[in-house]
């Protein structure tokens, strides 16, 4: 035991925690997925889950040791079930012989596997295919980084107006809000940490809106009128849940 002790430090160095308690050895590790190639930033990879082992004396000749997984980031009960079965197919397999780096070396090439959340994006409902596109919160919610970075945009410009708008009204604001943006799904407010992270939006959607709302106001009182009453038609078929009939649209805006 002495000598696997020995090469597993070797190997994971200061990740690698031995303590000794009465006559067991415990070794914990924190495992990660591979993540991207040469990557050190360890909060960067998605996934991971801590490695408990308690080797009795008798370890390995005469008895197994007892593996627990815990504090685990990223992983469905299912992907959890199958670690845990997975290691108890490995212990099995090695009965009688010196299994903790197959232990671990077997969960990390499971959790690179898992890289990926099964989960959609909540923002677009649409899987998220690559890891490059990913961003995972504070909260631990994962969105592809353009959709995360729209949705920032657009919470920044709605919370900007109702900031004007209660300076305006001449209400007391005792905190400035405008950054204070909230999770699409847990509403907790993200870290600047992630916001820092979020790719550029392309603004020219709110730069053609901005014209058009400056196009409205130079057209006739009559188009105005015109677009106003076809508004309200779309809004009511829409509410009704109905399909707009064409010709009684056209009568009823140009009777």
């Amino acid at each position: 035991m002495d000598e696997e002790i020995q090469v597993l430090q070797s190997i994971f160095l200061d990740d690698l925690t031995i303590n000794q308690v009465n006559d067991r050895t415990i070794i914990t590790i924190t495992i990660y997925s591979h993540g991207e190639e040469n990557e050190i930033d360890l909060d960067k990879r998605l996934l991971c889950i801590t490695f408990i082992a308690e080797l009795p004396a008798t370890y390995p000749e005469h008895s197994s040791p007892k593996i627990t997984l815990c504090q685990s980031r990223g992983l469905t009960d299912e992907q959890l079930t199958e670690l845990k079965e997975l290691i108890q197919s490995c212990l099995e397999l090695n009965t009688g012989s010196c299994v903790l780096y197959e232990c671990i070396e077997s969960i990390r090439s499971k959790l690179s596997s898992y890289e990926l959340p099964t989960e959609a994006c909540a923002i677009c409902l649409t899987m998220i295919t690559d890891r490059n596109e990913i961003i995972r919160t504070n909260c631990h919610h994962f969105y592809h980084k353009d959709c995360l970075s729209s949705y920032v945009e657009n919470k920044k410009l709605e919370l900007e107006e109702k900031y004007n708008d209660a300076k305006k009204n001449g209400f007391s604001v005792e905190k400035d809000f405008r950054q204070d943006i909230e999770d699409p799904v847990c509403r907790q407010i993200l870290s600047t940490t992630i916001l820092e992270q979020l790719p550029p939006t392309n603004r020219t959607e709110h730069v053609d809106t901005k014209l058009h709302r400056e196009l409205i106001q130079t057209l006739s009182p009559n188009i105005r009128q015109w677009q106003q009453q076809t508004q309200a038609l779309f809004q009511q078929q829409k509410d009704k849940g109905g399909i707009i009939d064409l010709d009684r649209t056209q009568e009823i805006i140009f009777r």
